[in-house]
């Protein structure tokens, strides 16, 4: 049995929510991507990367019975899941945890009727909270991203005393006064620890009397994970004490909401709590960075860039790297027009642990300018991988247009007026609409590289957000990648003008620490090649960026105990410039002269998530109140 065999099981009462439907099938989607990501592990040469073991999952789904099982099925296989069993809810009774019983029958008894007779190594148990935020932020720590899904498989497949996993901050210890913790959306004065417990004591104790046929300690400390979301290691969870008393719970599931008190609740408690009485320990794993690499569209067949190509084909500088060539596993030096080229650049990203690509976008003299590879991915899909838009509202540098016959085509950056605005929008509206746009908080994420210029006209943006709503989109999501929102609305001259919504600035040190929305870093930075009299030169060694970049993702991971609910809708999304700003070389894609090791540095990073072992030492250390 070398293939290790997980489950999701997901309660789907709310399934024909679209926006829920959507949140559940992107955390199914995820674990096909670690599934692939596992079984394709050696397609590229990663460095000092640990790889996963290869696995298989199914999907066990209770749904409405009006609901069509046929399409529900074909989604999922499509999300890389091996088999998905459903049953249709007949009556709502006992909400989740009654409907996942009844999965884990289903379950145990295809084990015992397979003739491999094997049992599955671990399950993840989700449903269809209906709580936005809470769903989405438990949803995201436990299967935001294929490197959180890998971190978790690895630690139940190799630490014995981990055998539940929980989003960072929703486990609840009766030992812990959750009063003070400073996530307020689970522990409040309204909902603390006592209350929490001593709410459903008696009902705990009733079911540990049936299970065990002996009384719980009144003492007992317990913990578990709220919202009755989290993965587990199936040998550590009790089926069987759970099966053995379904025909006792049948006749006591409430049909009646409420808050807490009833049968129900105490199964959610004990869910962890029977793990966590068996010294079983109960880890937390927090939001995963997600990383934005800046792409470049600029390589095809524009003389300028062809140039650019020759010039670092030929280069007698010893200090500046080279596309690694094809038949080495890399790139080349590649025209971005050919699909392929684009495909290989998305599969080798997401493969990285790579997010998605942020398009340098150019507008000028009211028409796109280097505007053909996103148009191609319109177009072909490919690269296939989440993407938003840089606005470079900007002239085109001096050396672009150095060239003599270029300097006469140099157009220019201007904004013009409500008409001109209209075209520009009605350029990005297909790419806004595009599934695989980011978006925060229902918004595409665009980006205004100069947005402190005083000649970029506040009414302008206002209009522009109007053009959104009124095209179906929450608006749009502003990010600055330099100055403070402050600096912004004041440069704009608008008193009333609401500031951007996200500051982006990029820091040469990977290791410094950042205090705005959003985080960036470079891998290194040197225009030596076009500029000989004053070069801009900074060199970061692929050893360095990991160790900066490890240090980046422990800080995404502990900024959020003091933050709680607020910045979920970021995604903790990290930029990286850049992923083939070869002119300047700042490059993420292979190398001649290190290889895949920054890229390496990513992946390994991902699919080790620091995972809180001790939760009252984590708090200790970062100075969280408990």
């Amino acid at each position: 049995f070398t293939t290790l065999l997980y489950t999701i099981k997901f309660e789907g009462y709310g399934v024909d929510d679209e926006i829920i439907w959507r949140d559940i099938t992107q955390c199914i989607r995820n674990v096909g991507q670690a599934k692939q990501l596992a079984d394709n592990f050696s397609q590229y040469p990663w460095v000092n990367v640990q790889p996963p073991e290869p696995f298989e999952f199914d999907v066990f789904i209770s749904h409405k019975e009006k609901t069509s099982f046929v399409d529900i099925k074909s989604t999922i296989k499509l999300l890389g899941a091996d088999r998905v069993f459903g049953s249709p809810i007949l009556e709502n009774e006992g909400y989740d945890v009654k409907q996942f019983i009844d999965q884990l029958e289903l379950a145990e008894n295809l084990a015992t009727n397979s003739k491999s007779s094997s049992h599955y190594h671990s399950f993840l148990k989700i449903h269809t909270k209906t709580k936005v935020k809470w769903r989405r932020v438990v949803l995201d720590c436990l299967c935001g991203s294929p490197g959180n899904v890998l971190t978790v498989l690895q630690t139940l497949g190799s630490d014995p005393n981990i055998g539940m996993i929980a989003p960072q901050g929703f486990v609840v210890q009766r030992s812990i006064n959750c009063a003070n913790v400073t996530f307020k959306h689970i522990c409040s004065t309204k909902y603390n620890a006592k209350e929490i417990f001593e709410s459903s004591i008696e009902n705990m104790k009733l079911l540990y009397r049936e299970m065990y046929n002996k009384e719980l300690d009144s003492k007992s400390d317990i913990a578990f994970s709220a919202g009755t979301m989290f993965w587990c290691r199936y040998e550590d969870f009790g089926a069987g004490l759970w099966l053995k008393i379904r025909s006792w719970l049948s006749v006591r599931w409430s049909t009646e909401y409420k808050a807490d008190g009833q049968i129900e609740h105490a199964v959610e408690r004990m869910f962890g709590g029977i793990p966590f009485l068996n010294n079983v320990t109960i880890a937390e794993i927090g939001l995963p960075a997600k990383p934005i690499a800046t792409y470049h569209p600029d390589y095809h067949q524009l003389d300028r860039f062809k140039r650019w190509w020759s010039l670092l084909r030929h280069t007698t500088n010893g200090n500046l790297v080279r596309p690694l060539l094809e038949k080495q596993g890399g790139l080349g030096y590649y025209d971005m027009t050919d699909v392929n080229i684009r495909r290989k650049q998305g599969e080798m990203a997401k493969a990285a642990g790579i997010h998605g690509f942020m398009y340098n976008h150019y507008w000028l003299s009211n028409n796109a300018v280097m505007g053909k590879i996103p148009e191609l991915m319109l177009q072909d899909g490919y690269p296939d991988i989440p993407f938003m838009f840089c606005w470079m509202n900007e002239q085109f540098p001096d050396i672009w247009v150095s060239f003599a016959e270029e300097k006469k085509l140099q157009p220019e950056q201007l904004y013009g007026g409500e008409c001109d605005w209209k075209t520009h929008f009605t350029y990005l509206l297909p790419f806004f609409r595009h599934q695989n746009y980011i978006k925060v908080k229902g918004k595409p994420v665009l980006v205004i590289k100069h947005a402190n210029k005083t000649d970029l006209n506040s009414t302008m943006v206002k209009y522009l957000n109007g053009l959104a709503q009124e095209s179906g989109l929450n608006g749009i999501f502003w990010v600055s990648p330099h100055a403070k929102p402050s600096d912004i609305s004041n440069a704009m001259g608008a008193t009333n003008y609401q500031s951007f919504d996200a500051t982006l600035p990029f820091q040469h040190d990977t290791k410094s620490r950042n205090q705005r929305n959003f985080w960036g870093t470079f891998t290194s930075y040197d225009d030596s090649l076009f500029n000989n009299v004053n070069p801009s030169i900074h060199h970061v060694s692929s050893e360095d960026f990991k160790s900066g970049i490890t240090s980046y993702f422990e800080q995404i991971l502990t900024r959020f105990p003091t933050s709680g609910l607020k910045e979920i809708d970021t995604g903790h999304i990290f930029f990286i410039s850049a992923w083939n700003n070869w002119s300047n070389q700042s490059v993420l894609e292979p190398t001649d002269k290190h290889g895949f090791s920054y890229l390496s540095a990513i992946k390994s990073n991902q699919e080790n998530t620091p995972l809180v072992r001790d939760r009252e030492q984590f708090y200790k250390d970062y100075r969280i109140s408990i």
